[in-house]
């Protein structure tokens, strides 16, 4: 018998039988996939984000259908209101100990909305309607070193190479790899709100928002015997596998807003997200290919379709807005219970304990502020946003830091341009099956939007 080919049929088939297994591990479905639809979501305006996101006890334009409905009261003449925004990522990654770059950027159409105040004797009652891009799922890490560190499941002790009933555990060694992961899409809404004044100071609102999105995660990997550490009967030579995992989200909620007015100086403003239920559709798979030294090839392929429900828990907002002549000055909080997250698929039920022992609930803070130039008919502005990592264990380094600046300018008293430009900066770690040793990740984002309202 040619033990040399043997051990190869053997090594190909259960490299082939755990190549499967990997797949079916590394796409299925677990509480991270669930918890990206609403983290670090940040929201859409110019105005409301040149501060910072500070616009719970602001909300006097369109926007205000997703910050806080109540405050669409405020306004009194009908508004057209067109969106646009750019997003600039880079990030550095740290793949033991060699370091990388890598890079991103979209260019979107943002929102487009309508509001049309109704006329009343006394009070106000006012309606909207439009759509409005609120989340970026935009990433990109490349990765490229030398690790030895190998998934639990293809970890193998006592393995003898020589013995055609073991088959040879080519991820322990020495490997060069490199990754690269990338992620494309954003989350939506379309939405239909409208506020009534119910005392002379105070306001309530509701937005009834369907939620439509889509995200495009790839990974392409490689791992090399760049050392000739696989001698026969083995003889790796390279490993390169590609996956990809499209999801496609769906959702139906109801926002509800409270906007009180203490005089001309002070806002208060309330809101509350109603949980909802999002339906996930998921197209995965996976190409890979293993090559010899002796130019035999192997190739590998599957494919599947998954649809599962996950439910989000109630978000609360509050926020209060200081107004003392053309200087406002705003505060906002924002708590999400992130352990309430839950999957309603009965197939993934047993992974709702992973919300309670891995996540936690956040507390959002943001600060903003707003000063008015006359002459100029214009506004500058500038904000500060906390939000923390929903995961446990995590230092500040972890947590989400964004700094603002905003401008905005009146032209012929209907026509307003509004733009804002945002820093955002955290740290990350990422690991998968192909790559457990995981990188760790610092993130710079940049993003530019820009506003244009008329009101008739």
């Amino acid at each position: 018998m040619n033990y040399k080919k043997y051990i190869l049929r053997q090594f190909v088939t259960s490299i082939s039988t755990i190549l499967v297994l990997t797949c079916q591990i590394a796409l299925s479905q677990g509480p991270d996939d669930a918890i990206r639809i609403l983290d670090n979501q940040i929201g859409f305006g110019a105005r409301a984000l040149g501060m910072g996101g500070t616009y719970t006890a602001v909300s006097d334009d369109y926007s205000a259908i997703y910050w806080n409905p109540a405050g669409l009261a405020q306004i009194r003449k009908s508004e057209f209101f067109l969106g646009f925004s750019h997003l600039y990522q880079s990030n550095e990654i740290d793949f033991n100990g060699s370091n990388t770059t890598s890079s991103t950027s979209a260019t979107k159409f943002n929102s487009i909305g309508l509001v049309f105040p109704v006329p009343t004797y006394q009070g106000s009652l006012v309606f909207a309607l439009g759509y409005q891009k609120i989340k970026d799922f935009e990433y990109s890490n490349e990765y490229d070193g030398v690790s030895d560190s190998g998934t639990a499941w293809l970890s193998f002790d006592g393995v003898d190479v020589n013995n055609p009933d073991d088959v040879y555990d080519f991820w322990g060694q020495d490997m060069a790899k490199t990754g690269l992961v990338t992620d494309d899409g954003s989350l939506e809404q379309w939405s239909l709100g409208g506020a009534i004044d119910v005392s002379p100071n105070i306001s309530l609102g509701l937005a009834l928002n369907y939620w439509t999105g889509k995200s495009e995660y790839l990974v392409e990997f490689n791992q090399f015997d760049q050392f000739d550490l696989f001698n026969p009967p083995a003889d790796f030579s390279e490993y390169q596998e590609t996956r990809y995992i499209t999801s496609k989200y769906s959702s139906f909620n109801a926002k509800f807003g409270a906007m009180m007015r203490l005089g001309r100086i002070i806002r208060l403003g309330l809101g509350m997200d109603i949980p909802h239920t999002f339906t996930v559709s998921e197209d995965y798979g996976y190409d890979a290919s293993l090559y010899f030294d002796n130019g035999d090839v192997s190739d590998f392929s599957d494919d599947a379709t998954y649809e599962y429900k996950v439910k989000t828990p109630f978000r609360f907002q509050a926020g209060a807005t200081l107004k003392l002549g053309t200087i406002l000055a705003t505060g906002s909080l924002a708590y999400t219970d992130w352990t309430q997250f839950k999957f309603t698929s009965s197939d993934l039920r047993e992974m709702n304990k992973f919300f309670q022992t891995d996540y936690r609930g956040t507390l959002q803070v943001k600060l903003g502020g707003e000063i008015g130039i006359p002459f100029l008919a214009s506004q500058f502005r500038a904000g500060l946003a906390y939000d923390p990592t929903p995961l446990k264990g995590y230092d500040f380094d972890y947590d989400r830091k964004y700094v603002s600046l905003g401008y905005g300018v009146l032209l012929d008293r209907i026509f307003k341009i509004d733009a804002a430009y945002m820093i955002g900066f955290w740290k990350l770690n990422t690991s998968d099956d192909l790559n457990p040793a995981g990188t760790v990740e610092d993130i710079l984002i940049h993003k530019l939007l820009l506003n244009f309202s008329y009101r008739f």
